[in-house]
Parts: C-alpha cells; sequence; structure tokens
C-alpha cells in the first residue's frame, strides 16, 4: 500500500528551504554532470538498447540533454540572487521575488527517456526545487542506470526515485508540483501534454517543394517516428502534390538506406495492427512507397480511421485545395501540438495565425525538438531548454514603497476636498486618442451600399425622364 504521505525527507527539505541557497544547487549540478561523463559509454549502449535509435541519434540526445543541464547551471547567479535578496534590506521593493515550489514530482517520457528525465530534472533543480522521478520497474536497461547513477550523484535529502505512484493526498500537496510528460490532467497544480494532440505540416504551393520535402521526411522517420513532434500529417497543395510526393520517395530512399537504418519494432495501436498494415487495406488511402516498417501514404478520405496520432514510420500526406482548406481541415483537429508551415512568408502568416496549435514553426522543422516530450500545454515556449525554471516556481514579492494606485485611493478617501478632486478629475480624463487617421477606403459593406445606391438612382432618372417624355408628348398634342 502507498503510504498517504512518503518521501519524509523531502518534504522536511523543502519546508526548511534547502534548495533555495544557490551553492548548495550549483554543488549538486556539478555532481550530477560529473557522474554522467563517467557512465556515458554505458549511456549510449542503454539508449540504443532500449530505443533501437542509431548511433547518431543515441549521441544527439545525449548532447541534448547535457546542455540543457549546463544551460540551468549557468541561469544560477549567487551576486544575482544576493543582491534580490538583501533588496528589502536595501531600501529596494523585491516585485520579482520567487521561489521553488517545493517538490517537483517528474513522470517521464519513454521517447528519449534520459533527455525527458534530465530535461525536466535540471529545470527542477534550478529553480530551487527538491526533485522526484518516476521509474518504474521494467525491462528496460536505461531506468536501471539512472536510477544507479542519480542517487549516487544527488543529495538523499532533496532527491529520491519513485517506483509507483504516491497516491492522490501526495501530488495534491500545495508544494508538490507533477510533471506528466505524457499524461493529460487538468489539475491547475501541473505541468501535463496531451498525448493525443497530433502534429500537421503545411505545404503550400509556394514552398520550396525539395527542402519541405527533406524536413518532413527526417522529422517522420528519426528518432523511429515517436516523437510527439514528428508530423501526423502533411497537407499539400493539389498543385504541388505531384512534385511532393516525387521529393519525398526520394528523400525516403536516401534517409532509409541500410547504414542510416535503425533497428525498431514496427509500432502497432490499439487494435493490434501497424498504421502501415491499416493502409493497405484502407480503400480511402493509397501506399506510395513502402519498405521494412516505414512507408509513405496519401489518405484519399478525411474520414479515414488512419488520421490518427501516428507512433511509427509512416509519413501520412493529404490534398487540400487552398489556404482556407488546410485551415479548416487542419482546425477540425485542434488543438494541434504544433504546426510546420511551409509556404511564402505572407501564406504562412496566414496559416499559423488561424490554425490552432501550441507552437508553430515557419520553413523548418527544429530537429531539436524531435527529442523529448511535448511542452506543457498552454505554457511559453523556451527556446533555449524544453522547461522554463518560471514554471517550477510561485511569486513571493516584497513591497517596500506604495504603488501609485495606493496614493490614488488614499487621496480618494481623503478628507481633502481638492485632493478628492484632483483624482476625480484625473479619472475623468479622456483616453488619448488612438492616432487612426480617417479612413476612405471603400470598404465590402460600403461598397454595397453605393452599388445599390446607384442602381436605385439610376432607376429614378430613368423613370422620370420616360415620364417627362411622355408628358411632352401630350402637351405637344394638346397643344
Amino acid at each position: 500500500m502507498v503510504a498517504t504521505h512518503p518521501f519524509p525527507r523531502l518534504l522536511a527539505a523543502s519546508i526548511d528551504g534547502r534548495c533555495h541557497n544557490t551553492r548548495y544547487r550549483q554543488s549538486q549540478f556539478q555532481r550530477l554532470q560529473s557522474a554522467f561523463v563517467q557512465h556515458l559509454e554505458e549511456l549510449k549502449e542503454s539508449i540504443r538498447s532500449d530505443s533501437g535509435h542509431t548511433a547518431e541519434e543515441a549521441s544527439a540526445e545525449i548532447c541534448l540533454a547535457l546542455q540543457e543541464l549546463r544551460t540551468h547551471y549557468l541561469s544560477l547567479d549567487l551576486d544575482r540572487d544576493l543582491e534580490i535578496e538583501y533588496r528589502i534590506a536595501n531600501g529596494k521593493s523585491n516585485l520579482e521575488g520567487r521561489r521553488g515550489v517545493g517538490i517537483v514530482y517528474i513522470v517521464p517520457s519513454t521517447h528519449t527517456l534520459f533527455f525527458s528525465v534530465i530535461s525536466a530534472l535540471s529545470a527542477a533543480m534550478a529553480a530551487g526545487n527538491c526533485v522526484i522521478v518516476e521509474l518504474t520497474q521494467t525491462t528496460m536497461t536505461l531506468p536501471t542506470l539512472l536510477r544507479n547513477i542519480l542517487t549516487t550523484a544527488l543529495d538523499a535529502d532533496t532527491f529520491a526515485i519513485s517506483e509507483e505512484r504516491p497516491g492522490v493526498s501526495f501530488l495534491n500537496l500545495p508544494q508538490v508540483l507533477p510533471i506528466l510528460q505524457t499524461e493529460f490532467s487538468n489539475t491547475a497544480q501541473c505541468l501535463s501534454s496531451n498525448p493525443t494532440a497530433k502534429t500537421i505540416a503545411v505545404v503550400d504551393r509556394t514552398a520550396n517543394i525539395p527542402y519541405a520535402a527533406e524536413q518532413l521526411v527526417a522529422a517522420r522517420f528519426a528518432f523511429g517516428g515517436h516523437s510527439p513532434y514528428s508530423p501526423d500529417l502533411v497537407l499539400v497543395n493539389e498543385f504541388a502534390m505531384k512534385d511532393f510526393v516525387e521529393a519525398v520517395i526520394q528523400q525516403s530512399g536516401r534517409y532509409l538506406a541500410p547504414e542510416k537504418a535503425a533497428k525498431n519494432p514496427r509500432m502497432t495501436r490499439a487494435n493490434g495492427t501497424s498504421v502501415l498494415d491499416q493502409a493497405f487495406k484502407d480503400k480511402g488511402a493509397r501506399v506510395v512507397v513502402s519498405g521494412s516498417g516505414w512507408g509513405v501514404v496519401e489518405v484519399l478520405d478525411r474520414q479515414s480511421a488512419l488520421l490518427q496520432k501516428v507512433n511509427e514510420k509512416v509519413l501520412l500526406v493529404h490534398s487540400v485545395t487552398s489556404l482556407d482548406d488546410a485551415i479548416d481541415f487542419g482546425s477540425s483537429m485542434a488543438p494541434l501540438a504544433a504546426t510546420y508551415a511551409f509556404a511564402a512568408p505572407s501564406s504562412a502568416k496566414y496559416l499559423t495565425q488561424f490554425i490552432d496549435a501550441h507552437v508553430s514553426w515557419i520553413n523548418h522543422v527544429p530537429t531539436d525538438m524531435l527529442i523529448g516530450p511535448q511542452i506543457p500545454t498552454n505554457t511559453p515556449f523556451a527556446s533555449q531548454t524544453r522547461y522554463s525554471t518560471s514554471l517550477l516556481q510561485t511569486p513571493r514579492p516584497q513591497v517596500l514603497h506604495e504603488t501609485n494606485n495606493t496614493s490614488l485611493v488614499r487621496a480618494a478617501l481623503s478628507s481633502s476636498n481638492s485632493q478628492r478632486a484632483t483624482v476625480w478629475n484625473a479619472a475623468l480624463v479622456p483616453l488619448p486618442r488612438t492616432g487612426q487617421k480617417a479612413g476612405w477606403r471603400i470598404g465590402f459593406f460600403e461598397q454595397g451600399i453605393i452599388t445599390g445606391g446607384v442602381i436605385t438612382l439610376f432607376s429614378v432618372v430613368v423613370s422620370l425622364s420616360t415620364l417627362g417624355y411622355y408628358a411632352f408628348g401630350v402637351v405637344r398634342r394638346i397643344r
């Protein structure tokens, strides 16, 4: 049975604020980085053994993870932290005051597990938190290796490994912040991602077609096709479809050459069949080209069962008639995890403005985002690290000097008539003008009104002229 309040040592450390000390955090980072360097070869072999990734992909994952660790370590600045700490003592308000939430509980993604753990762990440590990483018992070798490295390098009072999920009473504690990398939760005190949110790409006729094909094929087939940011569907303008498919076939053959291929089992969906197997049977789809465990499929029917989250090396393409068609179809799957727009800048702006995606990339696929977990839902995008430390901290401002609004309300409540009159008159001052010039452009509705008026006026003039003509004839006959 799971204890009601497990990890008592971490609860005690979070209360006494041990991780708030900058020198302590720096020391933990130093020990952690040194431990990883000592086990590099073991890490590479474990990653390749568990995931089937190529040697290059395993190295890329380790390099990116160590870069995240370095970036968060370099963000720690003792002099700045001391200046912030003593602002009140030095007669200054500390409006930017922040501190760690207390304990960060990490449930990592199995996709690129090493980076998924380190990206969240290093951010939580830099933010001043105790950390718990959930690593359940599996047949994989990397979790066991990570368990040994992390528990040896880090202080047992501020770090722990959990082999089972603690009870809700612990996870709902105000000082505990769960990071759920492959689970979605509506809980406010939680950072989570939607594992079913799709990533789509749009290739317009104005795009560099060969380059778009190169980027999207690499994004779909790299790291076993398991990344949440691998494109689940590529929407291609119908006039560019032929050129795009030809470029994709060329890129696929080059990327999946024997020396580049990774040993990776074919993934299956809940019904026990792979996407590629389903595509061969689906009447609303056409397999363009395929190989051992990979393929390119053109989806013809928008109601096809293939249009789900893809977790294997299968690139799905679908034809659209226009930018608006791409927006309408893309929005039907919203909110999306991400959108890739390959188009001229003006068209890309239009696409990404109206397709509801958590993040959009224009005319490129960020290769680093193929490694690690999805960005937590509705959080700011951090370009240098997967998690921003501000997400793992709570504001704790210290206000020494009163604000302008405090002075305003005090004056409004004052017994002095002049002070009350001053703030009252100031509140009623008209807002500054927008500076917008008078509009002389005729819009859609104005054009309709003018057209209708001209037609009406023309009809009246013709009627009066005809009436006058006949009246004139009658008068002449009378005379």
